[in-house]
């Protein structure tokens, strides 16, 4: 072959080589691709105010001088006539029937456990799944400082206990439950005899803290209620023979002031939700019980009524809130990666170094991102960890991207 010839392959060779590591170099510094994964999500929009709680609350006073034992816990059930406290001549009686008390429900709760000991009809694994959502449970509180009794606790240590039982590790609790029995035997021995009993007006839910607005705003008031009278609220002196006070009704109210323009929102008899900070319920299903307004350009007060109670709630009188007016659910898209091809709204999801264009329904849309509709399985819809293109030059269905 002519070397002349043979120079020309080999200039053409090396213009090509020049060519293709070019081409490489622009595809990854000139004209690099930014991906995100898609994840789901969800999120609302709503006014954010403080509520204010009014419940029937009946206030429960002692006029025996000594030293209180609670027979029943703070957060606890109690029936019409039943025994709230017990007053004793002194604190270490009290602190006794504390312990007494303590004592005969671990018994009670180790006697029940050991009862039930058919091994062929557990699910260890379910069981096992429960004692994972109750520590979780007992850990979540603990952090928020919501634990205000052993309850969590209490159905931790069942469960554990239950496993230990119908998978062998003990065969039964008869030793602990002797000793225990001793002690409480031995306890109630010391014990000497209570001066007089509290006994509960009312049935309900007991709630020790007295905080002096028990009788402030009343269930009646909630028609008249404005937001000048709201404002001003102020707890009353609290009696100094007050020993708890008693919730009753399931259904109960939170007064809420807001602009006049967001109370436009609201219609009264609708159902909504309030997410709250709380631990045990962080969405609270309330209806729209009254909207109080009074004149344009001024504060209304919208009165919820709910029938959601325990522990947590009964506790409460201010309560952290935001009104929600909507909610999307579906998946997470970053808005720099949201096109208009041909009319349509999609993104560009890179799959095995090639990229397709996907439509999408955006169901809301904020600032840096947008929720859109998660879809049913099709051959082209975004689906959850997609990666999506925020930054790419000169796209197009089909483009491979080195």
């Amino acid at each position: 072959m002519n070397k002349s010839v043979v120079n020309i392959f080999k200039w053409l060779g090396l213009i090509f080589a020049v060519f293709y590591l070019f081409t490489q170099l622009y595809s990854v510094f000139i004209d690099p691709v930014t991906t995100d994964t898609v994840y789901s999500y969800s999120t609302y929009s709503g006014y954010s105010g403080l509520g204010y709680i009014i419940r029937n609350e009946t206030v429960v006073t002692n006029s025996i001088s000594g030293s209180l034992s609670y027979a029943v816990p703070d957060g606890g059930r109690v029936a019409k006539g039943g025994t709230v406290a017990v007053v004793y001549s002194n604190s270490e009686d009290a602190d006794r029937q504390l312990k007494i008390d303590r004592l005969g429900e671990q018994i009670k709760t180790l006697e029940t456990v050991q009862s039930y000991n058919d091994v062929n009809a557990a699910d260890v694994p379910t069981l096992s799944n429960k004692i994972h959502s109750a520590l979780m449970s007992v850990v979540g509180s603990t952090q928020n400082g919501a634990v205000s009794s052993d309850c969590d606790f209490d159905a931790l240590l069942e469960l554990i206990n239950r496993k230990q039982i119908i998978t062998g590790e003990v065969s039964n609790f008869n030793s602990l439950i002797a000793s225990l029995k001793a002690e409480k035997a031995a306890l109630e021995s010391a014990m000497s005899q209570g001066k007089g009993t509290i006994k509960s007006p009312e049935s309900g839910y007991v709630v020790c803290t007295v905080d002096g607005y028990e009788n402030v705003i009343k269930p009646e008031d909630i028609a008249s209620l404005n937001a000048e009278s709201l404002a001003s609220v102020s707890p009353t002196v609290a009696d100094t023979k007050a020993v708890c006070k008693i919730v009753s009704d399931y259904q109960w109210y939170i007064a809420v002031q807001m602009p006049f323009d967001e109370s436009l929102n609201l219609k009264v008899g609708s159902k909504l939700t309030l997410m709250t900070e709380l631990v045990s319920v962080p969405e609270l299903s309330v209806t729209v019980q009254s909207v109080n307004k009074e004149s344009v350009g001024e504060n209304a007060v919208v009165v919820f009524s709910c029938d959601t109670m325990n522990t947590e709630l009964a506790a409460l009188r201010f309560l952290d809130l935001t009104v929600v007016y909507s909610q999307h659910q579906g998946l997470k898209v970053d808005n720099r990666a949201i096109r208009k091809v041909n009319g349509v709204t999609g993104v560009y999801v890179l799959l095995a170094s090639q990229v397709h264009f996907v439509p999408i329904n955006v169901l809301w849309s904020g600032e840096n991102f947008s929720i859109v509709e998660k879809q049913a399985s099709d051959d082209n819809v975004l689906r959850l960890y997609d990666e999506i293109i925020v930054k790419g030059k000169n796209l197009h269905d089909g483009k491979i991207i080195k």
